[in-house]
């Protein structure tokens, strides 16, 4: 589990692009499992921006720092491990204060 966290972290700091989701395609966010996630390569950068920003509109807090990012990737990382059948929408809705 301690990769799972490591590579969710180096995936957010490194902002590698995001290359998966062609042209035209759309993705229900609410629908991702936890194994999904993990698995979305280069397009976990991308998930974990727009997890910010939907926890933002719910929190109306615009500040976006590394710490945050970084408790942000610890827990979705190590959350989404223990619970690979959850979406990540109940990850999200389990992030502590």
């Amino acid at each position: 589990m301690g990769k799972i966290c490591l590579a969710v972290v180096a995936t957010m700091l490194l902002c590698l692009p995001a290359t998966g989701f062609a042209a035209g395609n759309e993705q229900d966010m609410a629908k991702i499992t936890c194994k999904e996630f993990l698995g979305a390569g280069d397009n976990m950068g991308m998930m974990l921006t727009w997890i910010d920003g939907y926890m933002s509109g719910k929190s109306d807090n615009t500040v976006m720092s590394e710490e945050w990012m970084k408790k942000l990737g610890t827990h979705m990382g190590q959350y989404c491990g223990k619970n690979p059948s959850h979406t990540i929408m109940q990850a999200i809705e389990a992030m502590p204060e």
